[in-house]
């Protein structure tokens, strides 16, 4: 029997819960804060020079990586208005005269790094092998053979995980003793996470996963927007929903601008952290709710976005740009600059021109908080700006005298715009530490779900879609 189905947020976990509760037969609707689909995973227009805040690579954009490609086709949101592309070098490392690529084909990359820094073979070796054991088992198998590997490497496999899940990706990169190798692979991802992290991405890339799909965040989240709206689903935009209605242990609606709108099933698929803190008159009496709240930590970033009326497209689409001196900014100590630029993309910039971010990692939260409630926020972002800036010119001076447009969003950013708690645009998996999930289906209050953001540490967009098709599963 059809029921009446509420959804919060209309970020990629939204829409997909909303799709698969819709082919389920169920009335959909999706009640969002913002003016536009995508939540975290979105770009935004400053003066016709696009900048995506949200995808770098992307988990199952190839069809060996099931089942989260199914879940990208199942939900629209890859089609051919945004094939995928597979760059290559991922990105460039640069440290002061030295430059090194991030080749997807493992074996060239070991080589190039072992030719480089001879003294640390042995430790390059042994990243390749971790590699090809977990690529045995993270495409689905799709012959006999995958299934003989599968199961005659187990023997290593097992250990190799449980080194992985309790070493620290920092701790995991002091096995290099070259300085510019070791440098190289912390700035691929957060230090705190734990080491599987590295070696997933290291392995998706090997082996034909983590593309770009042409038009970025913004695109993947209207074309799943389309196909919500094309079945039927109802979507409000600017609407933001202020409380869970709970009655006799059952979902009975949700408040929205002061409003009750009934349903027979809700899915919060925002932060579960702040819908835990905002959206319920009591606390939700579960282990899990309580355990998340205590123990979440999660990514943070900076997100300088910059219009430069030059083309760029000679220089990679990607580097990491080690500084020789590490410069401290928004409280927080930086030696490495991400930097990506769309030149080769259309439609990102006016002609001849460049759209480009620089990435600062860390929790700058409480900096930031800290500046806005003292009225020095926009002060300091600008100073922030400037500084940023002036750091680039220095290993970029093509960008000197031509930059058009500057934009920098925040941690504040992040939790205005997303209601991330703490500014947070995803949760760090530590190692050592079993993280906590959040289940899809409540076991206290009948109707309530969750999908999104902190349901499986440490998240990202792959959880978010398959979140989503979980959590309508449950209804």
């Amino acid at each position: 029997m059809p029921k009446k189905v509420i959804v919060i947020g209309a970020g990629v976990a939204g829409l997909s819960s909303a799709i698969y509760a819709n082919k389920a037969g169920h009335d959909v609707t999706v009640f969002e804060q913002g003016t536009c689909p995508g939540g975290v995973s979105t770009s935004w227009v400053r003066r016709g020079y696009t900048f995506d805040g949200g995808i770098h690579w992307l988990v199952g954009s190839s069809s060996r990586f099931q089942p989260f490609h199914k879940r990208w086709i199942e939900t629209g949101a890859l089609q051919e208005n945004n094939h995928v592309i597979y760059a290559d070098p991922v990105f460039i490392f640069k440290t002061g005269d030295v430059v090194l690529h991030l080749w997807r084909d493992i074996d060239r990359l070991i080589k190039e790094l072992v030719d480089f820094a001879p003294e640390d073979r042995k430790a390059l070796q042994a990243l390749k092998r971790h590699v090809q054991i977990i690529g045995t088992y993270m495409p689905a198998p799709q012959r006999f053979w995958d299934w003989v590997m599968i199961i005659l490497r187990l023997p290593v496999f097992i250990p190799l995980m449980v080194y992985l899940l309790c070493t620290s990706t920092r701790k995991y990169t002091e096995r290099f003793s070259n300085p510019a190798i070791r440098e190289m692979f912390s700035s691929i991802l957060n230090l705190d996470q734990n080491a599987l992290s590295i070696i997933g991405t290291l392995t998706g890339y090997t082996l034909g996963d983590n593309g770009y799909p042409i038009g970025g965040s913004r695109r993947l989240a209207d074309n799943m927007e389309k196909t919500a709206l094309t079945a039927g689903c109802q979507i409000n935009y600017r609407s933001k929903v202020e409380k869970i209605c709970i009655e006799d242990g059952r979902v009975t609606g949700v408040i929205v601008n002061g409003m009750l709108q009934k349903a027979d099933h809700v899915i919060v698929a925002m932060d579960t952290c702040t819908a835990l803190q905002t959206l319920f008159d009591e606390p939700l009496d579960e282990r899990w709710a309580r355990k998340l709240q205590k123990r979440t930590d999660s990514e943070h970033c900076a997100l300088l976005s910059l219009g430069i009326k030059k083309d760029l497209s000679y220089l990679p689409s990607a580097m990491r740009i080690h500084i020789n001196e590490p410069v401290k900014m928004a409280g927080l100590e930086y030696s490495t600059l991400w930097v990506y630029h769309y030149s080769s993309q259309e439609g990102y910039a006016p002609e001849g021109c460049s759209s480009l971010t620089v990435l600062f990692q860390g929790d700058t939260y409480d900096y930031w908080k800290n500046a806005k409630d003292k009225n020095t926020y926009m002060t300091l972002k600008e100073e922030f700006t400037q500084r940023a800036i002036q750091l680039l010119e220095e290993y970029l001076p093509e960008i000197k005298g031509n930059i058009a447009v500057t934009d920098l969003a925040t941690p504040i950013t992040y939790e205005r715009y997303c209601s991330c708690y703490r500014g947070g645009y995803m949760s760090i998996w530590h190692a050592k530490t079993m993280p906590p999930r959040v289940p899809a289906k409540s076991s206290t209050i009948r109707g309530l779900h969750f999908a999104g953001m902190r349901t499986f540490m440490s998240g990202g967009l792959p959880i978010a879609v398959q979140s989503g098709y979980k959590a309508a599963k449950t209804i």
